[in-house]
């Protein structure tokens, strides 16, 4: 028969609470990228929507002003554009 010390009840204690604090940490670990996973999709969507929104914001400035821009660059320097 094997008999168990008080050293060894100790260490087995030690290393019970270690096993525990160990998962608590794992537990918060992933707890927070749950949580960052969540708030990128919001973001990702915002910055999709936005990102669309200034390529479209683009395209419609360069359709307005390029027209304008050529017309004044095909006229003569000394021709007032009216």
């Amino acid at each position: 028969m094997v008999m168990v010390t008080r050293q060894d009840y100790l260490v087995k204690r030690e290393y019970y609470k270690d096993q525990a604090r160990e998962i608590q940490r794992d537990r918060f670990a992933r707890q927070v990228l749950v949580r960052r996973q969540r708030s990128n999709r919001f973001y990702s969507g915002a910055l999709i929507w936005l990102g669309r929104r200034l390529v479209a914001w683009g395209r419609s400035l360069q359709e307005r002003y390029s027209t304008a821009a050529s017309a004044s660059m095909s006229q003569p320097a000394n021709q007032a554009v009216s």
